[in-house]
């Protein structure tokens, strides 16, 4: 059974599905493209979940290396300080303080109204700022 469909520039274009899983484009120059092999739920699971959590494969310069390099390659994916440290100037320290100073001026209020709203003391708004502290270890703007 045919199908079309028409794409962007208004053209129509003929396509059929077979039972194997092959699409045939009669349009096309010959070639077939063939649906990807069926995963067990537990084999898609952990494919989506590394996709997710590692989508560039960070560990593949560890593979072939000592165990000491394999440690600080993981520690410079783990904490991207050791990364990009070796970079950082006074001109970007000025740059990520005025950035920080400007969002600070902006969110500390902002939060203790809203823990005005909630009927919490101004303290529990300024919590999670000992988080974004913490965090600023891991990256540079």
């Amino acid at each position: 059974m045919g199908h079309s469909i028409t794409d962007e520039a208004g053209r129509r274009s003929e396509y059929s599905l077979k039972s194997r899983g092959v699409i045939e484009n009669p349009n096309s120059d010959g070639r077939n493209v063939e649906w990807p092999p069926r995963k067990s739920l537990p084999a898609e699971i952990a494919q989506t979940a590394k996709e997710i959590f590692f989508p560039d494969d960070p560990l593949r310069p560890c593979k072939g290396q000592p165990r000491s390099k394999q440690l600080l390659l993981f520690l410079r994916y783990l904490f991207p300080i050791f990364e990009w440290s070796r970079g950082y100037n006074l001109t970007k320290f000025k740059g990520d303080a005025i950035a920080g100073l400007t969002i600070a001026s902006l969110c500390i209020p902002q939060d203790i109204a809203y823990a005005k709203l909630a009927n919490l003391e101004p303290q529990y708004a300024l919590c999670k700022y000992t988080a974004l502290l913490t965090t600023t270890i891991d990256g540079t703007s």
